[in-house]
């Protein structure tokens, strides 16, 4: 009966293959559809049995695969989420899984050495210096005074140096001349860098600038990361032919920071900065040479200049020295003009710190006529008045060493309003003031822990815990 019927469905089909909405692949796929169909009817009750068994095992085996497959590429995703965690945390994915040995010294064989500078107390040889401050503040005026000073072996500001027979308070150089490695990038060299460099005296030929790097023939962006050697091998050809580089710009560091291995270096992130910022270290120490990294405070102005530094910690901990470019503060008796400006250095814990900021001036000055508008070309530069020993970092912005508060003045305000309209009570519950002020979002938990002490007067009375805000003048009784 099977038989039969399977022959006549075959019959069906075939006959229906000649019908011609049909594609040469469905008759096909019909055809041999029911050729298995009917090979199987034909299979003996043991032999079905054993076929069943096969299909089993085959499809045990291909669920066995896909199972392995899927497992791979689990275990891949994983080796790949392990290997971003070790390149965040600044570790290197080929030497961190292997066996760590613990290496150490006797400090007892330790040879003490001394800070040598650039501008003793400011820019230190051999260590990276950070200098930061708003944008437009003049940092990069302030740095190219610098290099001109280095460029022509200049005195410092405050340092004179006079020759036999001639007045002391003229100066003269009091060092060899040396050069100046420039990478920048925010300002442009032609219409920003060399005016400025010009205004401040540089002598140009020992002044290079880093214009980028060649890759397959190809002009590509200066990376931290990828382009360290490529430094190195300028510096000790310098030095080899007897000119070597007293101080290395990077303006601004921020710009630089990516490259193959981090293309996206978050700034928040101590541990990816480190490992890009510690082989500069590394470099600047085997050469001598001071590290210059331009960068710009955060906006929170409340907070202290060393936590200011943009981005992580690991700038302001890796550098040795932190420069920063201010306007000077307003006081009751005296308004700093609009060109005043103000260097400090905000790492206290120097031996050498100089001991105040710098005071001065931006000027502007003529240093040039453009060669095809023939228009006179105009830069500014640094014109130092006094080491102030009274304006600190902490005279210059405060005490504070964490972000202002966003709840502060508003919590402040909201506080006198909420009393003024229950002026009938001059004690309210602290529990209820608290519940309102967070409902309301002018206090958070944590804040109200931590601040509204601040804020608020508060007694006990009979177990529960009453407030007014502070400086309410007490209720006369009838």
């Amino acid at each position: 009966m099977p038989n039969n019927w399977l022959e006549e469905r075959m019959k069906d089909s075939l006959e229906f293959q000649d019908n011609p909405s049909w594609t040469p692949e469905q008759r096909k796929a019909a055809l041999e559809h029911w050729n298995k169909a009917y090979e199987y009817s034909l299979l003996t009750p043991e032999e079905r049995t054993a076929r069943l068994r096969e299909q089993e095992l085959r499809n045990a085996a291909d669920l066995t695969e896909k199972i392995t497959k899927q497992h791979e590429a689990e275990l891949k995703v994983e080796e790949a989420r392990t290997r971003r965690e070790q390149i965040r945390k600044g570790l290197s994915p080929s030497v961190a899984n292997g066996p760590r040995t613990l290496v150490g010294r006797s400090l007892g064989s330790v040879q003490p050495r001394s800070i040598q500078w650039l501008w003793t107390g400011w820019v230190p040889k051999g260590y990276i210096t950070l200098l930061a401050g708003e944008t437009g503040a003049g940092k990069t005026t302030v740095l190219a005074d610098i290099a001109a000073r280095i460029t022509t072996g200049s005195p410092w500001p405050g340092e004179f140096h006079a020759q036999p027979g001639e007045n002391a308070t003229r100066p003269h150089p009091v060092r060899p001349a040396s050069r100046v490695l420039w990478l920048g990038s925010e300002d442009g060299i032609e219409e920003m860098t060399v005016p400025r460099l010009m205004a401040c005296g540089a002598n140009l030929n020992n002044v290079i600038e880093i214009q980028g790097v060649t890759q397959e023939g190809q002009r590509n962006t200066f990376s931290m990361q990828d382009d360290l050697g490529a430094v190195a091998e300028w510096l000790v050809f310098a030095e080899t032919e007897g000119h070597p580089f007293a101080m290395l710009v990077i303006d601004p560091v921020t710009s630089y920071l990516p490259g193959q291995k981090l293309r996206r270096v978050d700034l928040n992130d101590a541990g990816q900065l480190r490992s890009v910022l510690e082989p500069w270290l590394i470099l600047a120490q085997k050469h001598r040479i001071a590290v210059v990294c331009v960068t710009h405070f955060a906006k929170d102005t409340a907070r202290a200049m060393l936590h200011r530094v943009l981005g992580s910690a690991a700038f302001a901990q890796t550098c040795r020295s932190l420069i920063a470019v201010i306007e000077p503060p307003a006081t009751d008796d005296y308004e700093p003009d609009q060109f005043e400006r103000a260097m400090i250095q905000v790492k206290v814990n120097l031996p050498e710190h100089p001991g105040g900021a710098w005071r001065f001036c931006t000027e502007k000055v003529e240093v040039g006529t453009d060669p095809d508008y023939q228009t006179p070309i105009y830069a500014t530069r640094p014109a130092w008045e006094q080491l102030d020993h009274a304006l600190t970092p902490k005279t210059a912005v405060g005490p504070a060493r964490g972000p202002q508060s966003q709840y502060g003045l508003p919590f402040a305000v909201w506080l006198q309003a909420f009393f003024a309209e229950r002026s009938d009570r001059e004690w309210l519950r602290v529990d209820l003031v608290k519940m309102i002020a967070i409902t309301e979002k002018v206090a958070t938990e944590n804040w109200w822990s931590k601040n509204s002490n601040t804020y608020l007067e508060k007694r006990n009375d009979g177990g529960c815990w009453f407030c007014r805000p502070k400086g309410t003048t007490p209720k006369e009784t009838p």
